[in-house]
């Protein structure tokens, strides 16, 4: 089966190298609007039956004809392209999946995910999947939260936190810095006493106790896809549990939050158009992306990894809280992506983030070529049968990521 990839990025990179090692995939199209940098994934992940192509993901007209006989196209490019690619899959007749509904250039996340549902309707008429989400948070984040939830008798809580160590001696961009940093500056959504409601940046900082290695570490809000959908899907689900109050909180030693609030603070990651003497108008965001420096080569950024001169690793957390045969009680689970350096022994170039969201992503890819996830109609992990979430689950475990549940029950 042919596989389409939309983006050549360190998404794209994974995604490209899982796929290509899964025998019924038979050919996978990796595209960027940078054909170079396609080529060079390409080359790296070895891969004999993937091409690369060129591609402008804006060009709905350009992305159907690349899915042509496609079974499945992988968005992994930002979210700014999610409905155009999604509507180049109706053309062409394919499933349709990303990993983040996120922002765009006018929308908040919140925003996007309901623009992204008008099309649910399309999918499904015409037989074909959508799965929205499908990263480490959001994607892996909603699979814990839908387990907790049904296992629960009443669910009241759920609270996110993605905690994150990173250090390198050379400028290494592990996320797109535009997805995040348009998140940290857009007030984080929070649902709370049943109500959507919106705070201020960085607001509701606390303290949490994560697992060992990483311990006490701060987290603050942060607006997040898991908010959005969690609220709306989960009661729809598996009924009504009481369900009052969803956040996500983003983490990391406390002077990078406090660099991170001031750079945010500065109004250089506004999305808003400014200005110049000139008459120009641009936005600052996109002033700073453009003056980022590239990331290392491959072999050098493996040879820093493999050398233990980057720090990159991190744990993300999801408490469900409620009560089980009328006790207070809860279920955590906690997912470890592996370090930078084990990352670079499989996937050279790779980083714990990268490996950490898009491997997560390839097998939700690889259950839609496969036929577990087969549904027409446009989905979240959350609303997923609990044999494909359990399946999803052991199969991440599998590929090196190590994932804990704790139940407790409180005992008068």
């Amino acid at each position: 089966m042919k596989v389409l990839i939309v983006g050549a990025g360190q998404q794209g990179h994974v995604i490209t190298w899982n796929l290509g090692r899964n025998p019924a995939v038979t050919e996978v199209v990796v595209s960027d609007y940078d054909l170079d940098r396609a080529r060079l994934i390409v080359k790296e992940v070895g891969a004999r039956k993937a091409r690369a192509e060129q591609i402008d993901a804006a060009d709905t007209a350009a992305v159907t004809r690349l899915a042509s006989g496609a079974r499945l196209v992988v968005n992994a490019v930002i979210p700014e392209y999610n409905m155009s690619i999604m509507r180049a899959c109706l053309d062409a007749g394919a499933a349709y999946m990303d990993m983040a509904s996120g922002q765009t250039r006018t929308k908040t996340i919140d925003e996007a995910y309901l623009e992204q549902t008008t099309l649910a309707a399309e999918f499904k008429d015409r037989g074909l999947v959508a799965l929205l989400n499908t990263g480490m948070d959001p994607g892996v984040t909603n699979t814990f939260a839908a387990n907790g939830y049904e296992d629960l008798d009443r669910c009241f809580e759920i609270r996110i936190k993605d905690y994150a160590l990173f250090e390198s001696p050379v400028p290494l961009q592990v996320w797109s810095q535009e997805t995040y940093y348009t998140d940290c500056a857009q007030p984080p959504l929070l649902f709370e006493d049943g109500e959507f409601k919106r705070v201020d940046l960085f607001a509701r900082k606390e303290h949490y106790q994560f697992p060992q290695p990483f311990g006490l570490g701060a987290v603050v809000c942060h607006d997040h896809e898991e908010v959005t959908t969690l609220p709306r899907l989960l009661p729809r689900a598996y009924g009504d549990k009481g369900l009052r109050y969803v956040d996500f909180k983003m983490g990391g030693p406390e002077e990078g939050l406090d660099a991170d609030f001031a750079f945010v603070s500065s109004g250089m990651t506004s999305k808003v158009p400014v200005t110049l003497k000139d008459g120009t108008k641009v936005r600052p965001i996109d002033v700073y992306v453009a003056t980022l420096p590239p990331n290392p080569p491959a072999d050098e950024l493996a040879r820093l990894a493999l050398a233990g001169e980057i720090v990159d690793t991190g744990v993300v957390t999801v408490d469900c809280i409620g009560e089980r045969n009328g006790k207070p009680a809860s279920i955590t689970y906690n997912i470890f992506p592996p370090d930078i350096r084990w990352v670079n022994t499989q996937i050279r170039g790779a980083t714990c983030v990268s490996y950490g969201t898009s491997t997560p992503a390839s097998i939700y890819a690889e259950s839609i070529v496969e036929g577990r996830i087969s549904e027409p109609g446009l989905v979240c992990p959350e609303e997923l049968p609990r044999g494909v979430r359990d399946a999803f689950i052991a199969e991440c475990g599998r590929r090196g990521l190590v994932i804990t549940r704790t139940d407790t029950v409180t005992v008068n």
